[in-house]
């Protein structure tokens, strides 16, 4: 009987460990151009590894997305006037939103006070983001 109990538990453990790792997906390579805007941003996955795939890509009808922002249905909007969910502009650019994380509203966290980090990391030209 005990030996069965130990059985079922390494089961069900094992079976959390395979759904827990299923569900992030695999790091994409670095230098991934993004270029749905005006001034080109290569965006690098290994400078962000401290975060969780879940703080940059939002669920989307309640289920986790690891889609690229500009997908088809999600924020594919090019038109930088657009203020609407689906604008790719506001989506890397929107200072606040209590819902979602942006690229800005992060990059403003880290910033701080710190001057020389600012211009680095939220400037429009010059920055690590838009050295093209």
């Amino acid at each position: 009987m005990r030996k069965s109990i130990f059985i079922l538990a390494l089961l069900a453990i094992a079976a959390f460990a395979v759904t827990a790792f299923a569900e992030q997906p695999a790091t994409p390579a670095d230098g991934l151009k993004m270029a749905a805007t005006k001034k080109v941003v290569t965006f690098n996955h290994s400078s962000h590894k401290d975060l969780k795939c879940a703080d940059c890509h939002h669920p989307v009808d309640g289920k986790e997305s690891f889609k690229k922002c500009s997908a088809s249905g999600c924020h594919d909007n090019l038109d930088q006037k657009d203020k609407s969910v689906n604008s790719y502009y506001q989506a890397i650019h929107k200072a606040k939103d209590p819902k979602h994380n942006s690229c800005i509203s992060c990059h403003k966290e880290k910033v701080g006070d710190d001057k020389d980090l600012k211009k680095k990391m939220l400037a429009c030209k010059g920055s690590n983001c838009h050295v093209e």
